[in-house]
């Protein structure tokens, strides 16, 4: 299963679109990708990697982190909230280092 950005999506259903009419499903995530995407998909890819050199970081942690873009440190606890792993308060300060770089 590939992970995929906000922006990816968003980037696949405007192709899709173009050719042929999306269902109602489609069209609601192409709504909801084109309000909530806020960088290109070169730049989230970047920090998708720069993110998972940081702790124990996996790729889709680092998406999500990527699509949400937390610069306060209970943002990114809320994204690992559900998760088994928990970054540090060093690796929390440098993920918001790493996004404020793409904001």
């Amino acid at each position: 299963m590939k992970i995929l950005l906000i922006s990816e999506i968003k980037d696949i259903l405007s192709k899709i679109s173009s050719k042929r009419e999306l269902n109602r499903e489609q069209k609601i995530a192409l709504e909801h990708s084109e309000k909530v995407s806020s960088i290109s998909i070169k730049e989230g890819r970047e920090l998708v990697e720069e993110l998972m050199k940081i702790g124990r970081i996996n790729e889709k942690q680092a998406c999500k982190i990527a699509d949400l873009l937390p610069v306060e440190k209970d943002e990114v606890v809320a994204i690992f909230a559900k998760e088994t792993y928990m970054p540090s308060d060093e690796e929390i300060n440098k993920i918001i280092e790493l996004v404020k770089k793409y904001k």
